[in-house]
This record gives C-alpha cells, structure tokens and sequence, in this order.
C-alpha cells in the first residue's frame, strides 16, 4: 500500500507504520498550522494511510483537501469494558 517513508510531525513515526485498527486522534490544521477547531476527530490508521496515499503529505501532516491536513497527535487508548 503506502511506502513512503513520511514522517508524522506530532507523533513522529512514519505514515506506514500507523496501525490499521488503531484508532487515531488528529488535530484539523489549515494550510498555515493552524488549529481550526478545537476537539480532535478520530479516525483509524488504515483510513489515515489511504488519505495520505490519495492526496498526499505535507509538513509532517496528511492531506484531507485542498485547505485542510489531519495532524495525528496520538493513538486512542482502547477501554476495556468487563
């Protein structure tokens, strides 16, 4: 799939080594860094990989659009319900 070797700004690893099934949170900047709301969205690896692989990659974030780019701050923790 994606082979690049980019690397995430925040969380600092490369896009192809996110997890799948990983649930991941992510900052929505636009063009300049800028944060443009204030709750992070949540979306899983295997999505975050496919976006990178269809629009692309810029200053350590991925592409979602022309104007916005999801900063992956961390993976979600699962919580574990008994």
């Amino acid at each position: 799939m994606f082979a690049s070797n980019k690397i995430l700004k925040t969380l600092g690893i490369e896009i192809k080594d996110l997890k799948d099934d990983a649930i991941y949170l992510c900052s929505v900047k636009n063009k300049k860094g800028e944060k443009i709301r204030d709750e992070l969205i949540e979306i899983t690896g295997i999505e975050l990989k496919t976006l990178a692989e269809m629009q692309g990659y810029k200053k350590g974030m991925i592409r979602y659009n022309k104007t916005l780019y999801y900063d992956v701050v961390e993976e979600k923790e699962e919580i574990l319900v008994h």
